[in-house]
């Protein structure tokens, strides 16, 4: 069977958490992170929302397709592939590009801001997206950061499975996922 699965939120919505929880319903699934890949850049990494802005850009674009590469080496060995991001419309047609003949389904986790804000101080201080800090300006620069995320995702508003994930367990949110596959649906592949 042939399923490729995306888990899309901001930072701190549950993807990682989410997509690992829905893996395990299978025989055979993986699971692609692209903060994994982003994380094997050594020397120049620059984050997604990181400076110079081109050099963001390039990353997020080569580790979509670099996704798509474990895509297609998970599915032609028998898994499930699942990958987790931050992805809009840009990075939407860059897996359904690379990926024209699978089978795409979307979820995009959504709890609100606050909650995932919340979340975030929850992890530890290396893997939060928002630390903690005392600087006014500094706080104010990382709330546009998040924000500007919010608005990438939200350009897929009504494609594919949205999910308030805010109040709701992990595993109540899989069961949801899995209770409403066809609406995640994005195209059936060859």
């Amino acid at each position: 069977m042939q399923e490729l699965w995306i888990f899309n939120g901001i930072p701190s919505a549950g993807k990682t958490t989410t997509a690992k929880a829905f893996a395990k319903k299978f025989a055979k699934a993986a699971v692609i992170s692209r903060d994994d890949l982003q994380d094997q850049i050594i020397s120049g990494s620059v984050r997604p929302d990181g400076l110079p802005i081109e050099d963001a850009a390039l990353q997020i674009d080569m580790n979509v397709r670099n996704q798509c590469s474990l895509v297609k080496s998970y599915v032609q060995h028998g898994f499930i592939a699942i990958c987790d991001d931050v992805i809009g419309e840009h990075q939407l047609a860059i897996y359904e590009s690379s990926l024209k003949d699978y089978p795409i389904n979307l979820v995009t986790l959504n709890p609100t801001l606050d909650v995932a804000q919340e979340r975030d101080k929850q992890r530890s201080s290396e893997s939060q997206f928002n630390p903690q800090v005392s600087v006014q300006s500094v706080q104010q620069d990382r709330m546009a950061r998040w924000k500007n995320l919010q608005e990438t995702v939200l350009t897929l508003s009504g494609i594919g499975l949205w999910i308030d994930n805010s109040r709701i367990s992990v595993e109540d949110t899989v069961k949801h996922i899995l209770k409403n596959k066809e609406k995640c649906l994005l195209k059936a592949g060859k």
